[in-house]
């Protein structure tokens, strides 16, 4: 849907007679979607919605309620009564805050004119020429690629409007041999066929050098993080530690912290050009370049307008995307800088441990290798690990390109190389 459409269709719902304030957010995407298995496309999708969320609020009460019918202007209007007649059963909500009434720039960060052309038969078509190099290597491919086509609105009754177009190209693939498996991916909000084959081959690859794995015992060791990893780790740390309340109430591991974690640095922005991600968030407000960790130390952290305006200081909305610096060396300097260590191509199973430390848990998974003066020499046997994620930013002795990356979020980060990573059994 256009941006006049939008507009159109949103001020004819903040013109039903309310009382109170009215936020709508109205959200469409295109999904396309291949599945493949066994080196064979199983399924391929085509999935069009609209949300359309009502928020209403009533002195400190608030309520919401969705529909997805946007032709029936009668619904609209009942549900427009309905969430007022909800919000009046709600109890108070002394934190809640007027609406933003921000009108913003259309920044379309995240708009892909070659991505807005592909279509469920192309997308089925790069993936069969994956399963393809797959069966002709002899090795099993598996996974998805998802084209996902978005727009998002957001308008309240205090005059507020935002709405951008956006694309994300998310392709993950697993190959599977006797005894191992590789993995690899390409995120962003573009895809090349150069692009795809190259994630291909790269699993392809992880995995016949994964094949029959040795025991490594598990020991505190230098660890190559690849970035798929580091990811899976500071998304974590992140969502779970990096928040201004918690931290000045006492609740985090950033809580009186005066420490220096390393001198990478830790931020976010909606521009940048290896994940670009929409400006705004659901409740309108702006998302800007944000810094949380500058050369190590730590800054301002996520704000929620209410915390702000009790201490004072600049609200920082939850961000869009995650952004860690790098030291620009490449994967295959980090391996012969290394004399003693283990590769690590991403963890799963992720799970937190002590919110004080930011320690969690997890395993290693589809590719986990030995290195020895400077060259990878054999398969390991993944291994549980139990770490702190703040040690492990301080701990970083080079790091790599930064590039994207996130199962469940968009991130772009490095390789990372770690001293005495914390191995502490076999996941098996």
């Amino acid at each position: 849907m256009k941006r006049e459409q939008c507009e159109n269709l949103i001020a004819g719902i903040l013109a039903i007679p309310h009382a109170g304030e009215l936020q709508v957010t109205l959200h469409g995407s295109e999904r396309l979607g291949t599945r493949f298995n066994d080196c064979a496309i199983s399924q391929n999708t085509l999935k069009r919605q609209h949300t359309l969320t009502l928020c209403a609020r009533l002195g400190q009460k608030q309520t919401s309620l969705s529909i997805n019918r946007l032709d029936d202007r009668e619904r609209i209007r009942r549900s427009v009564e309905q969430v007022f007649a909800n919000c009046e059963h709600m109890p108070d909500d002394e934190e809640l805050l007027p609406a933003p009434g921000n009108r913003l720039e259309s920044r379309e960060h995240a708009y892909s004119e070659e991505t807005e052309a592909l279509d469920i038969d192309s997308v089925g078509r790069r993936v069969g020429d994956a399963c393809h190099a797959g069966a002709a290597a002899g090795i099993d491919l598996a996974e998805l690629l998802c084209v996902k086509k978005e727009f998002a609105a957001y308008a309240d009754s205090a005059g507020g409007f935002a709405y951008e177009r956006s694309h994300l190209c998310d392709y993950h693939v697993t190959a599977s041999g006797a005894d191992g498996s590789g993995w690899a991916e390409h995120k962003g909000v573009s895809l090349t066929e150069d692009a795809l084959m190259r994630a291909t081959r790269r699993a392809i690859d992880k995995c016949r050098g994964a094949q029959h794995p040795k025991v490594f015992e598990p020991r505190p060791a230098t660890v190559i993080l690849e970035p798929q990893a580091v990811g899976d780790l500071l998304s974590m740390a992140f969502w779970c530690g990096f928040d201004q309340r918690a931290a000045d109430e006492g609740r985090s591991a950033l809580s009186d912290f005066n420490e220096v974690l390393g001198r990478l640095s830790l931020y976010s922005d909606p521009a940048s050009p290896l994940f670009p991600t929409v400006a705004f968030n659901s409740g309108g407000e702006a998302l800007e370049k944000a810094v949380w960790l500058d050369q190590g130390r730590p800054q301002q952290l996520v704000t929620s307008r209410y915390w702000a305006s009790q201490k004072q200081i600049v609200a920082k909305p939850s961000p869009a995307n995650l952004i860690l610096s790098g030291d620009g060396s490449s994967l295959e300097d980090l391996i012969r800088g290394t004399a003693d260590g283990i590769l690590v191509t991403r963890f799963w199973y992720i799970r937190s441990t002590d919110p004080k430390t930011l320690g969690f848990t997890g395993m290693t998974r589809d590719g986990t290798y030995r290195i020895e003066n400077g060259a990878v020499t054999y398969p390991v046997v993944d291994m549980r690990w139990n770490d702190s994620a703040l040690r492990v930013l301080g701990q970083v002795i080079d790091s790599g390109v930064p590039v994207a990356t996130g199962e469940f979020f968009p991130m772009v980060m490095p390789a990372l190389k770690v001293d005495a990573f914390n191995f502490t059994s076999l996941s098996n």
